[in-house]
């Protein structure tokens, strides 16, 4: 996951230079996104990656463990940069190339995004450090999702769609539904795992009568 989250940030670097009207390896249709609301997406192009490549570093238990303010000052900066980069997807999506369909899928998303990092934020500072991190995971979901949209572009094009923007109305719900849903079934059976766990433990076992 590190690693794609660091190939794709890579990869990201190049909308630093559309800030010198350099244009290279950038989609015409994203490029022309980028021309009608210059603000917006470039704040979600170059923010974004900042919260990808720093997301992976929230779930290592040895940096909460032993680097505590580490992993408080980094999580600051990947929430803020989820916020930022979430506000301007939003701003963004109504000029996507894709049309009403994949403004309304990739609307969806940083509304959920922005929302669900703000809710890990705020139960972390309340001290509800279990609902932080089942809600980091949700966030970090939505936000891997810039891989998995990545990921998926190629099988578009194996599947007959002609461009990136004919695809994308079904890669504004693909790219980050399924990571949602993975998410959602593994905090259920972790919070059946515990659950059980709790019962077991719990419940006193019968004295040994043996011998008497």
């Amino acid at each position: 996951m590190a690693v794609l989250a660091t190939i794709v940030t890579a990869h990201s670097l190049r909308y630093y230079a559309t800030l010198e009207g350099v244009w290279f390896g950038i989609d015409p249709n994203i490029k022309a996104v980028i021309l009608q609301a210059p603000l917006q997406a470039l704040t979600h192009m170059l923010i974004a990656p900042v919260a990808l490549v720093l997301g992976p570093l929230q779930f290592l238990p040895g940096l909460r463990a032993r680097h505590p303010t580490l992993h408080r000052y980094s999580g600051r900066v990947y929430v803020l940069a989820c916020v930022l980069a979430g506000a301007g997807a939003l701003a963004t999506s109504p000029f996507a190339s894709g049309g009403e369909v994949a403004a309304l899928g990739f609307g969806i998303l940083a509304f959920l995004w922005i929302g669900t990092t703000v809710a890990a934020w705020v139960s972390a500072v309340r001290g509800r450090l279990e609902w932080h991190r089942m809600l980091m995971r949700f966030s970090y979901a939505m936000t891997f999702g810039a891989v998995i949209l990545r990921l998926q572009i190629p099988i578009g094009y194996a599947l007959g769609y002609s461009s990136y923007s004919s695809m994308s109305p079904v890669l504004a719900f693909t790219s980050w539904l399924p990571n949602v849903l993975i998410v959602a079934l593994y905090s259920m059976l972790e919070a059946r795992w515990r659950s059980r766990r709790f019962s077991e433990v719990s419940v006193p076992r019968a004295p040994n009568m043996a011998g008497h």
